[in-house]
């Protein structure tokens, strides 16, 4: 992986704008979702990007996290983490859950061939993971594609071996502040 697309590894404490570990349930993604819809930039176009990457990641974590906690209303979420970093040209968004090994091989064999194609393939990858049949797309196909097509910039992922033979997956995709 290239030092220019390495955004797993640049975590700045004192660049965190946003950060939450824990259940993705409905609640804390709808206080989420208003902090970043409106608050992280001066640009709308930018919190839109903002925000609709922010649906596509946690929509990820609330789904397919291998952790999952139970909430007061005895609904399950995935549990994991996120962060918003701000630079003086650009965003990085990042997040990260516990993955099985079954689903980190999937998961990087598509993560490989997203972050790999440019705008015109992902358009084409896109839409010929919608003629699929309903469950044959599992998770991260379409929405991983939609993040790299909405932030513009190649989707950068890792993961982690943990102990316990446990693996932290982590995406990351970096989204500019002005339109290049």
């Amino acid at each position: 992986m290239s030092a220019k697309h390495d955004l797993i590894n640049t975590m700045n404490v004192n660049s965190v704008s946003v950060s939450y570990t824990g259940p993705f349930d409905g609640q804390v993604l709808s206080v989420l979702a208003k902090n970043i819809e409106y608050s992280l930039s001066d640009s709308p176009s930018v919190n839109k990007k903002m925000f609709k990457i922010f649906l596509e990641l946690a929509q990820n974590i609330s789904y397919y996290s291998a952790e999952q906690e139970e909430n007061r209303r005895g609904e399950e979420a995935g549990v994991g983490t996120l962060t918003i970093q701000e630079f003086d040209s650009h965003f990085v968004f990042c997040t990260g859950n516990m993955v099985t090994d079954t689903q980190a091989e999937k998961i990087s064999g598509k993560c490989e061939k997203i972050k790999n194609l440019d705008r015109e393939e992902l358009r084409e990858y896109k839409r010929l993971m919608r003629k699929l049949p309903a469950g044959a797309k599992g998770g991260g196909n379409i929405g991983l594609i939609q993040v790299a097509l909405t932030a513009g910039s190649p989707v950068d992922y890792k993961i982690v071996p943990l102990e316990n033979e446990k693996l932290f997956y982590i995406v990351a995709v970096r989204i500019n502040k002005h339109e290049e």
